[in-house]
């Protein structure tokens, strides 16, 4: 009987060991994923950027779902439509919203405000219950978007002088309401591989930005230096691909709530990258303000995980 609790505490430590393991890996990605973002966009535009980086990741997908006994993709049309759903505010609209506001904006700027993706899905949540928020739901909810009113404000006035508008602080905070709708719409998934969802989702988001890059932005009459074809390719296959087949694995060994920390560990991850490659810094004032916004996401992943 000893030895065979000795056995499960072993076990129960090798998978503690290899959530967080997954957890690091997850959050170090997505934090590069801005820095790559940013490296990438001064040589492919927005909506071609964020099309082929879908490209590349499904590609990846398709071959690793091949090689695998994890299944076939889905044949009927309500499994697509499903898909669909989450491809458009899972990829298509917050891909293409990032790549945009990167123009502008500073890495460590776009990991702080894509980082308020769970004060949206408490929000979402209740909207969609129509039910009065309790007082710490308010309370949260309130000072997350205080604080975040409050940045943005600092964030356009201090770089007043480099004609940046307010467009694509609104445009991130965009991405995370999308984040957030998206994630509803995984919660509705019954079931299913995750290697299967991820390659049918991407695929599903491909059309969606392919028009645009085609219309607007001539993708034939690019010609990216070798540093964004590596940046870009780096997107696709680590940040896209091999990432959210990881956090999909890391869901189910530890639960959404302990998967649900990487939203604490890529703002600061983000700041590092980018302070050490790109020589970003934020403005002290900026940093006070990040203590709000981030304490209110605490709050409001603890109101997640408790099922509102």
């Amino acid at each position: 009987m000893t030895a065979m609790k000795g056995a499960f505490a072993v076990a129960s430590d090798r998978l503690s060991l290899i959530a967080y393991l997954l957890l690091a890996a997850v959050s170090i990605w997505w934090a590069g994923s801005y820095l790559l973002i940013k490296i990438a966009v001064l040589d492919v535009p927005p909506a071609t950027l964020a099309t082929a980086r879908l490209l590349i990741a499904s590609t990846v997908l398709l071959i690793w779902l091949r090689l695998s006994d994890a299944g076939s993709l889905p044949r009927d049309l309500g499994s697509w439509a499903c898909f669909a759903r989450i491809a458009l505010f899972g990829h298509a609209f917050p891909l293409y919203l990032i790549a945009w506001a990167s123009l502008t904006l500073p890495v460590n700027e776009m990991a702080i405000l894509v980082a308020t993706t769970p004060l949206f899905a408490v929000l979402f949540a209740h909207l969609a219950r129509r039910e009065w928020p309790s007082r710490a739901t308010i309370f949260g909810l309130s000072a997350g978007f205080i604080g975040l009113a409050v940045f943005l404000s600092v964030s356009t006035v201090s770089t007043s002088h480099s004609s940046r508008s307010a467009a694509p602080l609104l445009a991130l905070l965009g991405a995370a309401a999308s984040y957030a709708l998206s994630a509803r719409a995984v919660a509705r998934l019954q079931g299913g591989n995750a290697l299967v969802t991820g390659t049918a989702v991407m695929i599903c988001a491909i059309p969606m930005l392919l028009p645009l890059s085609l219309a607007f932005e001539r993708p034939w009459t690019i010609v990216p230096t070798a540093q964004a074809v590596g940046a870009l390719l780096l997107l696709g296959v680590g940040s896209t691909a091999v990432v959210y087949v990881a956090y999909y694995r890391l869901i189910r060994l530890s639960g959404p709530a302990f998967a649900s920390m990487h939203h604490y560990l890529v703002p600061p991850s983000s700041i590092l990258l980018s302070a050490a490659f790109l020589g970003e810094k934020l403005d002290p004032t900026q940093m006070m303000l990040m203590a709000p916004i981030i304490a209110s996401v605490f709050i409001a992943r603890r109101l997640i995980s408790r099922k509102l």
